[in-house]
C-alpha cells in the first residue's frame, strides 16, 4: 500500500496522550514519513547516487589538477616509499662499505702498522740511476690511501637517501667529520668534493712524502682515529635498521622490532 504524503495523518495519534497539541511531534512524524515515501518511490536513492557522483567528479578534477601541477613545476610530488626487502639491502650495503672505510682507515691510523714500516727496496733518481735506500715503501702507502677512497665513496653512496633517523645521522656525522679536515687531507693529495666524496691525487700523494701521510692519519684523537670510530658507529647502526631494530624511520612508521625500547631497560 502506498503513502499519500498529501495525507494529514494527524487524526490516526490524536488519542495519543498530549497528541492535539504538540504540533512539533505531528511536523516530525510528517516529516518521517515524507521520507519514508521517498526511500520507496526510488527518490531518494537517486538524490544520493548523484550527490556522489557529484563528490567523485570533483575528486577526479582535483586529482588532474594535481598531476598536472606535478609534471608543470615539479612538486608536490609523491614519494614512492621503498620495500622492507629493498630497504634491508640498502642498510647490509651500508654496514658492510661502514665495516672497510674502518678496516682500510686502521691501516693507516696506527703509526705501527706494516704501512708504514721501512725497509730497504730500489729508488731510481732523477737521472735513472737506481740506488738501494732504507726508506718507506711508497707504493704500498699510496695504495693504502687509495683503498680507504674508494671504500669511502662507496660507503658515501650506499648511505644517501635513508629513512632510519640513526643511521642517517651517524652517515652524516661521518661526512662533516671529513670535511671539518679538508685542508689537511687536502695537503696529501685527498679533496674533499662538494657531492662528499673524495678525490685522490696519486701525484700530490707521492710528492708530499709517507710522512705527511703518517702526520695526518695517525695523530692521537686526529682524522683517522675519529673517522675508525665514526665508522664503526655507522656499521652498528645500519646492521641495526637492517634487523628492523629502529622503532621509527624517519619518515615517522614504526618498525615491528623494538628490540632497541627494550635495549633502554637492560
Amino acid at each position: 500500500m502506498g503513502i499519500n504524503i498529501n495525507m494529514d495523518y494527524s487524526t490516526l495519534f490524536g488519542s495519543l496522550p498530549g497528541g492535539g497539541s504538540s504540533n512539533n511531534l505531528m511536523s516530525g512524524l510528517s516529516n518521517m514519513l515524507s521520507d519514508y515515501s521517498s526511500i520507496r518511490n526510488g527518490s531518494y536513492g537517486k538524490l544520493v547516487s548523484a550527490y556522489y557522483k557529484k563528490i567523485e567528479s570533483e575528486d577526479s578534477d582535483s586529482t588532474e589538477k594535481s598531476e598536472r601541477s606535478s609534471k608543470d613545476t615539479g612538486w608536490p610530488k609523491t614519494e614512492t616509499p621503498k620495500s622492507n626487502a629493498a630497504e634491508k639491502k640498502q642498510y647490509s650495503a651500508i654496514s658492510s662499505d661502514a665495516k672497510s672505510v674502518a678496516s682500510d682507515i686502521e691501516k693507516l691510523a696506527k703509526a705501527d702498522s706494516s704501512v708504514y714500516s721501512k725497509s730497504w727496496h730500489n729508488v731510481t733518481d732523477e737521472d735513472g740511476n737506481e740506488n738501494k735506500v732504507f726508506d718507506y715503501n711508497s707504493s704500498k702507502v699510496s695504495n693504502a690511501v687509495s683503498n680507504f677512497v674508494k671504500s669511502y665513496n662507496s660507503l658515501m653512496d650506499s648511505s644517501s637517501d635513508v629513512s632510519d633517523v640513526t643511521t642517517s645521522t651517524r652517515a652524516d656525522y661521518l661526512s662533516k667529520l671529513t670535511n671539518s679536515y679538508k685542508s689537511e687531507l687536502s695537503s696529501i693529495g685527498i679533496s674533499v668534493k662538494n657531492n662528499g666524496k673524495l678525490s685522490l691525487d696519486k701525484e700530490k700523494l707521492n710528492a708530499a712524502g709517507a710522512e705527511a701521510v703518517e702526520n695526518v692519519f695517525t695523530q692521537k684523537a686526529g682524522y683517522g682515529y675519529k673517522i675508525s670510530q665514526a665508522a664503526t658507529s655507522l656499521e652498528t647502526a645500519a646492521s641495526r635498521a637492517a634487523s628492523n631494530s629502529s622503532t621509527y624511520s624517519k619518515s615517522g612508521f614504526m618498525n615491528s622490532d623494538f628490540s632497541s625500547i627494550m635495549d633502554s631497560f637492560i
